[in-house]
């Protein structure tokens, strides 16, 4: 569908969508190069929307404009800027009347950090939305391994000590995330506490010169992709190009070609979900 024609801050960006069986297109994404004007610097991220696209279009369109406001704020705290911005942009969505549908995230800020040499990859999620790097051809996942599902027993635990339950393995019978924005059915002020929370969890991988790519996908691909098929495929992508294109790997529309490799294996293994993913080339 898509890629970053001349990016600055990476070799290589592609994304690509299908609507799958589905009669509505719930997903979106972002890539921003030179992401606050740094020419280092770049934001991507998938947003996986539920019960309409309100949600999913406010978090597309806000999320990545508040982590800029709290990076002003904490400069060298990125993590604390990602979990403000995680807040501010649900509570925010909430306060304009968006009340019906919800979304998952996973949102990548990959920039220069002054204490390192190498560059730093910082990735926030809430949902079973996934990020996972290609290092030294094994997959290595940069968010959490439970997904944030409701039958995951910490992410039970949580929803149970807030007032909620796990009904037929959902969030009060409803959602099989217990992390999201929106679904404010199920926060507060309608509940004394958040039921489904918007609070990110968080990692910082520091990249090395053998991190080929990162894939970062909706449900769509992972309910019918290991992380390391996924990789796989990418690899083999690589491979196929190759003969074709010397230095494929620096080629501009390479993420985008190995993207649609992605969606098409998961459309060919039956995926019944909304399928969307970026693959970026560090």
């Amino acid at each position: 569908m898509g890629y970053a024609p001349n990016p600055k801050a990476v070799k290589s960006a592609g994304w690509e969508d299908d609507i799958g069986r589905r009669e509505e297109m719930e997903d979106g994404w972002v890539f921003i190069d030179c992401y606050g004007e740094h020419p280092s610097s770049c934001y991507f991220a998938i947003y996986d929307g539920h019960g309409g696209r309100q949600c999913v279009e406010y978090v597309q369109e806000h999320l990545h404009k508040n982590l800029l406001l709290e990076l002003e704020k904490a400069p060298s705290n990125v993590p604390e800027a990602m979990m403000q911005a995680f807040e501010l942009t649900d509570d925010n969505m909430q306060c304009s009347g968006i009340s019906s549908s919800g979304c998952t995230a996973c949102s990548c800020l990959l920039r220069q950090e002054s204490a390192y040499a190498e560059r730093v990859l910082y990735t926030a999620h809430v949902g079973d939305a996934r990020a996972v790097l290609c290092r030294q051809g094994l997959a290595v996942r940069l968010t959490g391994e439970s997904d944030h599902k409701a039958t995951d027993p910490e992410e039970a635990k949580r929803v149970v000590e807030a007032g909620g339950t796990i009904y037929n393995e959902r969030v009060n019978g409803m959602l099989a995330i217990s992390r999201a924005f929106g679904d404010f059915q199920l926060k507060a002020p309608t509940w004394t506490k958040d039921i489904v929370s918007n609070v990110p969890e968080i990692s910082a991988t520091l990249l090395m010169e053998n991190d080929l790519f990162v894939i970062t996908a909706c449900d769509g691909l992972w309910d019918v992709l290991e992380d390391q098929e996924a990789v796989n495929l990418v690899i083999e992508g690589i491979e196929q190009l190759g003969i074709l294109c010397e230095e494929s790997a620096g080629h501009p529309m390479l993420g985008q070609v190995v993207a649609r490799l992605l969606i098409e294996e998961a459309l060919a293994r039956g995926t019944s979900d909304n399928v969307t993913c970026v693959v970026v080339f560090p």
